[in-house]
């Protein structure tokens, strides 16, 4: 009975609690899983567009492969997700017990360390590009767009959207006076556009290190999972933490849905998804071990 009290009281501090009803309905649920997975694959393709037009845009041909990289932030930190998500279904569900061996769990750990290294690498991208708006130069004697309309310079009016400047739109872009370049980009940008992706950057940082702090807490839930310490005092920590950590990655999904972002809320919405589907084999896993212990 004291087993069961403290497994219920582990259920209520967690996202478990709203999964565990889904395991009821398997095969809805794997459906579910599956659907978010093939959206998030959908999305990334759209990233690596936005990633690519917006390179077009704000850098010149003759751009560093670090400009290049870091302009690719995104993409890249698309493509490590999405084999870390992979690599933790392949963990915590598709493989078999009868057939996970020591050598694939190395081989399969050594993968989500790549993985690792390249989101780690896409948070420092995050963290560059955002301090690199405020590296920001104003354009000295530029107080109208009409005046460099049609050279082929863009206006950049919101994160990753930039419009070409041409003498049919030029009075339309932008009622501002005063105008900016961001580091080594050769778009411009008006002040409040600046104090909006300014602010909006360290979102980006924030979400990018809160999901590290998640993964980082699933990691050693799976772990734990792995050596039957169901009720240990470890993982009655790591799971709250985890709480937490999604808490304040569903708050970032609403700033973006505030501010206009309809793709960046998206992808959150599809990435909470994603990984609440690794959660939910966890609580398979977990439910599955509890019965089998309490047979023998």
């Amino acid at each position: 009975m004291a087993t069961t009290s403290r497994f219920s009281f582990i259920q209520l501090l967690t996202v478990k609690r709203l999964l565990f009803p889904l395991l009821s309905h398997p095969r809805f649920a794997h459906t579910m899983k599956y659907i978010v997975y093939g959206s998030l694959i959908i999305n990334m393709g759209f990233y690596m567009r936005d990633d690519y037009l917006a390179m077009l845009s704000a850098l010149p041909p003759d751009a560093s492969w670090l400009d290049i990289l870091i302009q690719f932030t995104t993409s890249v930190d698309m493509v490590a997700w999405i084999g870390l998500v992979f690599l933790f279904e392949l963990e915590t569900y598709a493989v078999p017990d009868e057939k996970w061996t020591k050598r694939l769990a190395e081989i399969i750990r050594g993968l989500r360390l790549v993985c690792y290294v390249m989101i780690g690498y896409a948070a420092y991208g995050y963290t560059a590009e955002t301090l690199e708006n405020y590296n920001v130069t104003q354009i000295d004697g530029l107080t109208d767009l009409c005046a460099i309309a049609d050279q082929g310079t863009s206006l950049q009016v919101a994160s990753i959207e930039y419009i070409e400047i041409t003498s049919a739109n030029c009075t339309e872009l932008s009622s501002a006076d005063t105008f900016y370049r961001i580091g080594t980009d050769v778009s411009v940008i008006d002040g409040p556009t600046l104090e909006h992706i300014q602010w909006l950057g360290w979102i980006d940082v924030d979400n990018a290190f809160v999901w590290l702090l998640v993964v980082f807490l699933i990691e050693i839930e799976v772990f734990l999972q792995s050596k039957d310490r169901f009720f240990s005092r470890a993982l009655h920590i790591v799971r709250p933490l985890k709480t937490l950590g999604y808490l304040a990655l569903i708050a970032n999904m609403f700033i973006w849905v505030f501010t206009g972002y309809a793709l960046y809320a998206w992808d959150a919405f599809l990435w909470l998804f994603g990984f609440w589907a690794i959660e939910l084999n966890l609580a398979e896993w977990e439910v599955d071990r509890l019965e089998e212990l309490a047979a023998t």
